[in-house]
């Protein structure tokens, strides 16, 4: 482990573990007319907020191989079998007991210690489009699958991170995975919204998408091409589908009222 990654260790996950607010200034949502919106906001990050053709996701599929084959003595691709059939490769891992929670935090510093620098930066477009969001009155959180200290470093690389009012990462939702219902029952109550058709979530994976549907969320979905694959996605489930998180606007996809058989738009 690096340097840089031991580090984090102490600063970081205690930190997580507290589940603290971001900053002061993001933890009250505030509109010109002093009125907070109904729908609630929830945000994945990776390959969402920013794309680069997975370029960060490959160097994290990269970290978590070298950890499984070299320190767990996983065969070569099993790592990315359990990310497919579980959500990520940890719950995976987990479920089937090949690591257990004492090691976890070892195993999220090695998985996530990229050059994220290299392959993000500010994003003005981006942030001018959540400032508008935030200041129509709609509460902002981050839900990803990964770490808290690697949803920060892609934040502030962004430009954007006094914008959203907490992470929700995978500790904080206790290991379920965007696969899982709850998952989202858990975000749910993190950021204080009882009625599930006031959830909107935007995520660039149909298996989310599907899942988050199947709640009663209302669903966008960012992207419009497959990793794997490279073809065109197609999800039903997606009340809306656009190319980038910047096409993003309240009023296009945050309906007054959520109908379950919305049909997806562009």
């Amino acid at each position: 482990m690096s340097f840089r990654a031991t580090a984090l260790l102490s600063k970081t996950f205690i930190a997580g573990r507290r589940s603290t607010r971001m900053t002061a200034a993001s933890a009250t949502t505030t509109t010109t007319s002093g009125a907070k919106k109904q729908h609630t906001i929830f945000f994945d990050l990776d390959d969402c907020l920013y794309k680069n053709d997975w370029k960060v996701a490959n160097l994290l599929t990269e970290r978590i191989e070298k950890y499984t084959v070299g320190k767990l003595g996983l065969k070569p691709g099993y790592a990315y079998e359990l990310y497919k059939k579980y959500g990520t490769c940890l719950k995976g891992m987990m479920v089937e007991k090949i690591l257990d929670e004492d090691s976890v935090d070892d195993y999220l510093l090695w998985a996530h210690d990229v050059p994220l620098e290299e392959h993000i930066s500010k994003d003005v477009k981006l942030r001018d489009m959540l400032t508008k969001v935030k200041e129509e009155g709609y509460p902002m959180y981050i839900f990803t699958a990964s770490a808290r200290h690697h949803a920060e470093k892609c934040l502030q690389l962004l430009g954007i991170s006094d914008l959203f009012i907490d992470i929700i990462d995978v500790r904080a939702v206790e290991w379920a995975t965007k696969h899982d219902e709850e998952a989202y029952e858990r975000a749910m109550r993190i950021a204080g919204v009882e009625e599930r058709e006031r959830c909107v979530f935007i995520d660039d994976s149909t298996s989310n998408i599907k899942t988050a549907k199947k709640m009663g969320w209302h669903t966008i979905l960012c992207g419009t091409k497959g990793r794997d694959c490279g073809s065109v996605l197609v999800c039903a489930e997606a009340n809306h589908i656009i190319e980038t998180a910047h096409e993003f606007s309240t009023e296009k996809h945050v309906p007054p009222s959520v109908l379950a058989d919305d049909q997806p738009s562009k």
